[in-house]
């Protein structure tokens, strides 16, 4: 029954939406306002801190893209022309993951930027195969929410890693802030989501 898979959907939602926005909320928190970093902030930043180019600029950007990857496979459900309006929409997430002008102008030769310029493409190619192909396997998905998770907690053990660095050129504590703590309920939703999938599956069938 359609309405069984409906509290994964909402899961699966919930865990695209914190991803999205915890992206874009304080990460790196500091009494100094100026100084607070989202993790968008750190996607820019991260190798211009001493020390902490040990965690690339790019790897701040992983959430964002699950994001996209995730939103689009939630439009494959829906109905033309409302599946093509959620690809636009993702390919739109996607497209924040692109280095800001003019640096895109040159993105594709530029050692600081190739690496951004061209796994953001690559989003936008499977987003484009997501919406448009007239089937999926059904490993598919999972396997898609499996990876967006993974990559994304790389990310969240990435900002512990670099923090010490951030503190060291602050010359002051750092805190964490309510866009990792986001990212990390978008984590936890997402791996949820899927070993409900899985279990829903492996349950035995019941006879109404």
């Amino acid at each position: 029954m359609r309405s069984a898979g409906l509290p994964f959907s909402i899961l699966n939602v919930a865990a695209t939406s914190a991803l999205l926005f915890g992206h874009f909320l304080p990460w790196a928190t500091h009494r100094v306002a100026p100084l607070t970093r989202s993790g968008h902030d750190l996607s820019i930043s991260t190798n211009f801190t001493p020390g902490a180019g040990v965690f690339l600029n790019e790897w701040f950007l992983l959430p964002l893209w699950s994001a996209a990857l995730l939103a689009a496979m939630a439009g494959r459900t829906a109905a033309w022309p409302w599946r093509a309006l959620i690809g636009a929409f993702a390919m739109l997430i996607a497209s924040l993951g692109l280095p800001a002008y003019p640096h895109i102008l040159t993105a594709y030769a530029h050692p600081d930027y190739r690496l951004q310029f061209f796994i953001t493409l690559g989003v936008f190619a499977l987003i484009a195969v997501i919406i448009l192909a007239a089937r999926l396997p059904t490993w598919a998905r999972p396997v898609c929410s499996i990876i967006c998770g993974v990559a994304s907690t790389v990310t969240l053990i990435g900002y512990l890693v670099i923090k010490p660095f951030v503190e060291a050129l602050y010359q002051g504590s750092v805190g964490i802030g309510v866009g990792w703590w986001l990212t990390l309920a978008g984590v936890v939703l997402l791996l949820t989501a899927v070993g409900a999938r899985i279990l829903g599956k492996s349950a035995p069938s019941c006879v109404v």
